[in-house]
């Protein structure tokens, strides 16, 4: 899927997959977000999403204000032409039958399933104790 999505929004908004996530991220956060509650729910470095949220204010995507509570920390919003890219990009990936794998929830809970399933045969296998899974959310983070 990932492969999918990131050749249509490349070919089709300009966009990489990752950036995408990053914005969508902030696109279903109220209010802004520092870069490490980013990095946190897209399991990525910081300096990865650094680089991410520099590229996208480049771009004229994402807005990066000073933290009046931090001074080592920035505040990360989308301008109103990100949050364009960002219904641009859900209604190209939701219109793409590749892509449409895990876009709604039945598909999403019937993969979760599958890949507890699978971890569950792994680790009965290993004999280890299971990691606990996380709620299920959907890809694009809505």
């Amino acid at each position: 899927m990932e492969r999918s999505a990131e050749a249509l929004l490349s070919a089709q908004l300009h966009v990489s997959f990752g950036q995408f996530m990053v914005l969508s991220v902030i696109d279903a956060h109220p209010g802004p977000l520092s870069q490490t509650a980013i990095a946190d729910h897209l399991g990525l470095t910081k300096s990865t999403v650094s680089r991410l949220i520099e590229a996208g204010a480049k771009a004229g995507w994402i807005i990066v204000a000073p933290d009046p509570a931090s001074r080592r920390s920035r505040l990360i919003s989308l301008s109103s032409s990100g949050e364009d890219l960002v219904r641009q990009g859900d209604a190209l990936l939701e219109q793409s039958p590749t892509v449409q794998v895990l876009t709604d929830e039945a598909s999403l809970q019937s993969a979760t399933n599958t890949l507890q399933a699978a971890i569950d045969i792994m680790v009965e296998a290993s004999g280890a104790t299971p990691p606990p899974l996380p709620p299920a959310r959907h890809p694009l983070g809505h």
